[in-house]
């Protein structure tokens, strides 16, 4: 009996999120897309942290890594998601105990850039980046070894939504989703079920653009450093900076007009692109959409921001490998 797997995978610049069924339970992974090349590292590794060999070197993996280390390349052709991706598969493959019955075979739905999936070129130099070829895929996670196959590819476009997971609110609907990543702001139309190719576009105005921005203007207004670490707590906390225990009263107004400025400039790009909000329904996900999620309101009050929202395409995904019987 041969030994099958499906997993979905949507490896975002922020966070990588994968879902799987186990004996009929569906479950979410997710983890820190923060990569760095590693020798010699003498510390113990906390929760939610992985140490990965893979073809002679050896990467670390999650929130240990700093936020400086986050890519900015729009591009998922990397090492960095190759890892997490593969990363995921090593997950489900421990919880699954796959590994004890033969050489797992892998059937992976994976997020790609929308202006990568209109491209079949690209299309398939990335499928084939992921696949190895359909060569077995060995490499140790926290000094334990995996081997699996990739037997098939699905690439998906980000921007996907909930539009497969919640079909009969959407099949009647002129809807637009806004994917609103660590990087990238994928927009797309869907006539019903149906995507529009005229409106699959993105943008480089994620949320680790906004956070940069703050950084930026905050150590310019107080004349210290801010680095992007200390703006993910300060947009975790109060929206407050506090220098040297001191709370900076005026520093929530500033980040409070950047944000504004930030989601104006969202919507202001689709329409840019022809992409028209009339008799739409606006539908908001991935992490920035929970982060924006006031500001996105207070501009457009109409807008669903959905409550699972970084799982929102990732679990479309999923349901795209039902659909074509690959579970």
């Amino acid at each position: 009996m041969i030994n099958y797997l499906a997993i979905a995978v949507d490896s975002g610049k922020h966070t990588t999120k994968s879902v799987c069924s186990i004996n009929g339970t569906l479950h979410k992974i997710q983890f820190r897309t923060k990569i760095q090349e590693i020798q010699n590292l003498g510390i113990d590794i906390t929760a939610n942290n992985h140490i990965i060999e893979f073809e002679g070197k050896t990467y670390l993996i999650g929130d240990m890594v700093a936020e400086n280390k986050t890519s900015y390349d729009i591009t998922k052709h990397s090492m960095e998601h190759l890892l997490c991706i593969y990363l995921a598969i090593t997950k489900f493959i421990e919880k699954n105990d796959a590994k004890n019955h033969g050489i797992p075979n892998i059937r992976v739905a994976v997020n790609v850039p929308i202006n990568i999936y209109k491209n079949a070129l690209l299309k398939e130099g990335f499928g084939n980046f992921i696949q190895n070829q359909q060569r077995a895929i060995t490499l140790r996670v926290n000094g334990k070894a995996f081997i699996f196959r990739i037997e098939k590819v699905i690439l998906l476009p980000e921007g996907t939504g909930p539009i497969y997971t919640r079909i009969g609110d959407f099949k009647t609907k002129r809807s637009l989703i806004v994917d609103i990543g660590g990087l990238n702001v994928n927009y797309c139309s869907f006539n019903g079920l149906v995507p529009l190719l005229d409106t699959m576009v993105i943008s480089n105005n994620g949320i680790n653009i906004l956070r940069s921005k703050i950084a930026e203007k905050l150590t310019s207004r107080y004349g210290i450093s801010v680095s992007d670490e200390d703006v993910e707590q300060i947009l975790k906390d109060d929206c407050y900076l506090y220098a040297n225990g001191i709370k900076q009263e005026d520093s929530k107004e500033i980040i409070e007009n950047l944000i504004s400025t930030h989601v104006a400039e969202l919507f202001n790009y689709a329409k840019s692109r022809g992409i028209t909000f009339n008799n739409t329904t606006v539908v908001c996900c991935g992490g920035g959409a929970l982060l924006l999620k006031e500001e996105i309101l207070k501009q457009y009050p109409s807008a669903i921001i959905e409550q699972d929202s970084q799982f929102s395409n990732v679990l479309s995904f999923y349901r795209v490998l039902e659909v074509k019987k690959l579970v």
